[in-house]
């Protein structure tokens, strides 16, 4: 099935062209995070159907949505995810949701804490926050933007995962420099700076290898 086709489809029915109604779904909001999501299934009131805990996992996902038909089936109505987070930890299930012809709105976090605030008890759990996200899609249906794939953002998810391991790396070499040069400075004295032009070339860490303790050794050539 043609997956644009199918994600304008779901949205209207017979004289809905001026809008999606409401009660024709069931709104699942999903709290993502790094190992496990929550899941929460409500209808148009907000009323809560369905909850599930489940493991960030491509079996769970397959799980996930087998309870969403079925509960889906014996509400007689369609369903539509909402997720927090579509492009990081909540990633791979996004693409499965949608690799599977299901529609998935994306839903800014921003949205959700504003509602938390609105609540009479305002706290947060996996829980709760699963369904904020479902009564954020709930008001706001017809405008949050469908999660979709295309080179574009597959590039600058890539893009932005090469800036990360960057700064990874550059942040773990000024620390392992930073040891190097107090273990130095324990060993030698200032005296270490004066060796080598660059104390962290090939030719200056063979030298505190090879003369690993002692300042006796400080002077020693190694040019010979």
């Amino acid at each position: 099935m043609n997956k644009e086709k199918h994600m304008s489809n779901i949205y209207q029915g017979p004289g809905e062209a001026d809008g999606p109604n409401p009660n024709q779904f069931l709104y699942v909001g999903v709290d993502i995070h790094k190992d496990k999501h929550t899941a929460v299934a409500t209808n148009c009131f907000g009323h809560k159907l369905l909850e599930m805990e489940f493991a960030n996992t491509e079996n769970d996902f397959r799980q996930l949505v087998v309870n969403i038909r079925n509960l889906a089936g014996r509400e007689n109505r369609q369903f539509i995810f909402g997720l927090e987070d579509s492009f990081g930890y909540g990633l791979h299930l996004a693409k499965h949701l949608f690799n599977s012809n299901l529609p998935v709105k994306m839903v800014p976090p921003v949205l959700v804490d504003r509602g938390r605030k609105y609540e009479t008890h305002p706290e947060k759990s996996d829980s709760l926050d699963a369904l904020g996200v479902a009564k954020v899609l709930i008001q706001r249906i017809d405008t949050l933007p469908d999660y979709s794939i295309s080179i574009t953002d597959e590039l600058a998810k890539e893009i932005k995962e090469l800036a990360m391991d960057r700064d990874f790396l550059v942040k773990e070499q000024t620390r392992i420099k930073n040891q190097l040069h107090r273990l130095l400075h324990k060993t030698y004295g200032s005296e270490y700076q004066g060796k080598f032009k660059d104390v962290f070339s090939l030719k200056a860490l063979r030298h505190w290898k090879k003369y690993p303790i002692g300042k006796a050794y400080i002077l020693v050539d190694d040019s010979i």
